[in-house]
């Protein structure tokens, strides 16, 4: 059964389409699947949104920056002019609802915590969610036979999504499919949100600072941010169990619309 409070009204299943996009920015997937998401209404342009973390103690400003992306998300639709978020038994509920509900800064609610380090911490999250998404990319085209020195004269244009799925053109061959459409979408989305070049021109691979890679470090490079993806599938697993294990119940998120 859905978590969702009013699963039949339409404009509750709407603020969940929105939050699809919202993800948890360290482990770079979408809150809803993470299950974090318990509840979701909205009324008369009041959307409430209550969360349920892994643990009352997650890291303030995880949760801050999680409530803050649902506020902007929300907001940034015609139909919702006030955001509630509800933090349930967090440690710093009242201080994070407090000031994200009111469209305060991370220093409002935390003085002296130096709020200003949010901003890098977000990059840095999303340069290891950058480094993950590639993986996948790079996994699925060795999976598909190609050697690193081809992959690495790969153009971003010449990589296209063919309705469901992601296809390269083999050199002197056809287009073949290789990898899910949302392999080469949220890889490219990333690139753009950290200003690196996605001109159809552009290597398919550039490191997280925009450089290319020559062949010989391609190897190496695939390996090492593998290990990234890993580790944060990993992560998102533990959390997923965690929150399993806390509520009594079988990993049940609030089902997508």
């Amino acid at each position: 059964m859905s978590l969702l409070h009013s699963p039949n009204k339409a404009n509750d299943r709407a603020i969940l389409k929105r939050l699809e996009n919202v993800l948890d920015p360290e482990l770079d997937e979408p809150i809803i699947d993470l299950g974090f998401v318990r509840s979701a209404q909205l009324d008369a342009g009041h959307a409430v949104i209550a969360l349920q973390l892994p643990t009352s103690w997650c890291a303030v400003n995880f949760a801050y920056m999680i409530a803050e992306d649902i506020r902007t998300a929300l907001l940034a639709t015609d139909d919702v002019d006030r955001v509630t978020i509800r933090l349930g038994d967090h440690c710093a509920a009242a201080e994070i609802e407090a000031a994200v509900n009111s469209g305060k800064p991370f220093a409002h609610a935390f003085p002296g915590e130096g709020g200003e380090g949010l901003a890098v911490l977000r990059r840095n999250f999303q340069r290891k969610g950058f480094l993950a998404r590639q993986a996948r990319l790079l996994a699925a085209l060795r999976g598909a036979g190609w050697p690193f020195d081809a992959i690495s004269m790969l153009r971003l244009g010449e990589v296209t999504i063919a309705g469901r799925f992601v296809a390269v053109r083999s050199p002197g061959g056809q287009p073949v499919e290789f990898a899910a459409a949302e392999v080469l979408r949220r890889y490219v989305e990333r690139r753009a949100e950290l200003g690196l070049d996605c001109r159809p021109a552009a290597p398919l691979i550039i490191d997280p600072d925009g450089a290319t890679l020559p062949p010989e470090q391609l190897e190496a490079y695939f390996h090492s941010a593998r290990t990234v993806r890993v580790s944060m599938e990993s992560n998102g697993s533990f959390c997923r169990a965690v929150l399993a294990t806390r509520l009594n119940l079988p990993h049940e998120p609030v089902r997508r619309p």
